[in-house]
């Protein structure tokens, strides 16, 4: 018998997060279910949709090659999914991360025996709560300084770097006529992605990437476009193009 069961939502597909960060391979199991009801309902945008779906399965061949099983279930919900597969599991644990809705939280704590703590953004709901609670009122700008103190994002010895927290006022005016704008990337439907598709009766548009690689090639993209970020200025009475160099951290491949 597995060690655990690790239930992966398809917006936590990551190998060193969630609670994938501590599972291996031959003693932990891999759980991902389509949710029938999303194809029925009307708030979802059919390419979001073949993007979860094709992300999740794609995740799971990548988990497969790493020796892990998987299991992708179709289910009507969520829930009943996991149920199914629990069943089939008697006595082992099923791990969840804690999810990025309210609601599906609360339909998860019935079904999974441990729920972890969401790493998979930089502020922890505790800290937000926290500094909400100090607040007369909780407004944008507030919470934006506190990220920019408490991450130390270009702060200088504890003041925001330019002697202001923003430059609202002087970056509001739109691109110059004419400006040509970065043509789009596109990516190659490749097997899986067919197979969704063919499934939902929908043409993808090969603009969103549904493998790592594919997102980590949009990214190095737009950094590199946008490495030099150029603002919008008037000066007398003209635009002119300021160059304003940035420093991106690394992300992890």
């Amino acid at each position: 018998m597995p060690r655990s069961l690790r239930y992966v939502a398809f917006d936590q597909l990551h190998e060193r997060y969630g609670v994938m960060s501590d599972a291996v391979p031959g003693e932990d199991v891999i759980l991902l279910v389509e949710n029938e009801a999303m194809l029925s309902g009307t708030n979802w945008h059919p390419e979001r949709l073949f993007f979860y779906r094709s992300a999740a399965r794609h995740f799971a061949r990548l988990l497969e090659g790493r020796g892990f099983q998987v299991h992708i279930h179709q289910a009507k919900s969520t829930t009943v999914g996991l149920s199914e597969l629990k069943a089939r599991y008697p006595g082992v644990p099923l791990h969840a991360t804690s999810q990025n809705s309210f609601r599906q939280n609360e339909r998860l704590e019935s079904i999974v025996d441990v729920i972890r703590a969401n790493d998979f953004f930089l502020t922890p709901p505790e800290v937000f709560r926290e500094w909400a609670s100090s607040q007369r009122n909780i407004v944008m700008e507030g919470f934006y300084r506190l990220q920019r103190t408490r991450l130390n994002v270009l702060m200088e010895d504890g003041k925001p770097v330019g002697g202001a927290w923003n430059f609202d006022k002087e970056n509001r005016l739109g691109p110059p006529k004419n400006y040509s704008w970065p043509e789009p990337l596109y990516f190659p439907i490749d097997d899986i992605d067919d197979s969704v598709a063919s499934e939902m009766g929908h043409t993808p548009s090969g603009c969103w990437s549904t493998t790592r690689e594919g997102a980590l090639a949009q990214l190095e993209r737009f950094f590199s476009a946008l490495r030099q970020l150029w603002a919008l200025r008037r000066c007398h009475g003209s635009f002119e193009l300021v160059y304003a160099p940035l420093t991106f951290k690394p992300v992890p491949k």
